[in-house]
């Protein structure tokens, strides 16, 4: 969520690390969830591991899910 006139000058990852060690500091577990690519690289510059997988779904009108919908550990991609 940088502008883009700003991206890969470090205030993504100074503005994580400070939460980071807010969390740390009040006893909470960090976690870090992410499909960008760009992201998951700011994840990993702090120490963070990928684990797990993420998984999305889209309800219907009627508040189900239509197995179409469903849509599992999609590979990262930037837009």
């Amino acid at each position: 969520m940088t502008a883009p006139e700003h991206r890969g000058r470090g205030p993504a990852k100074t503005g994580a690390s400070a939460a980071v060690a807010h969390a740390l500091g009040v006893g909470l577990m960090p976690q870090w969830r992410a499909r960008r690519a760009s992201s998951r690289r700011v994840a990993r510059s702090l120490g963070f591991r990928e684990i797990g997988a993420q998984s999305s779904v889209r309800l219907g009108e009627d508040g189900g899910a239509a197995p179409a919908t469903i849509r599992p550990g999609l590979p990262s991609r930037d837009r």
